[in-house]
């Protein structure tokens, strides 16, 4: 899918195809393997080739502000198909019930045990990665199968964290 935008005022074509998050984007004829996952409601987790960034991002009408780190990013005239909106939220693309970190960080805290019900919303573990707490929540109403870290554990990025089962209704 081609696209064409506005980035501080200079036009970028990029061709991307999107599969659940994961990104393959040509950009200015140069090829970057991307995976993209929303940790907070205007929060992105990038990987672009291996390497992570954390990208805050707000739109406005027909803009994106991104910020990553000091560098500050306006899309003009952004894709709809390619806004914030659309990456995955903390643990809502695991429907197969695996939580994964979602760039190397410390675990902080562990708020579940294996056994423990969780219902939707319910912080599950809060990893540390680029100076920010990340805490994942459980998307759906699950049974915690396997808690697969502890605090103070270090994790690389998408690490298994906490494994969940769907609760009986």
């Amino acid at each position: 899918m081609d696209h064409e935008f506005i980035v501080n005022g200079k036009t970028h074509r990029t061709s991307l195809e999107l599969k659940e998050g994961k990104v393959s984007a040509t950009l200015n004829g140069r090829r970057l393997e991307l995976d993209a996952q929303r940790v907070s409601p205007h929060a992105v987790s990038l990987l672009v080739d291996g390497k992570c960034y954390l990208a805050h991002v707000a739109g406005r009408r027909n803009e994106i502000l991104v910020a990553i780190g000091a560098h500050h990013f306006r899309l003009e005239k952004p894709d709809e198909e390619i806004t914030v909106s659309h990456l995955r939220p903390p643990g809502s693309e695991k429907t197969d019930g695996m939580i994964k970190a979602p760039m190397p960080g410390l675990v902080i805290k562990v708020n579940v045990t294996e056994g423990s019900r969780v219902s939707p919303g319910d912080a599950l573990v809060v990893v540390e990665a680029m100076k920010m707490e990340h805490e994942m929540r459980a998307a759906f109403p699950a049974i915690v199968a396997k808690v697969h870290v502890q605090a103070g554990q270090q994790v690389d990025a998408f690490q298994p964290l906490i494994e969940l089962q769907p609760a009986d209704k």
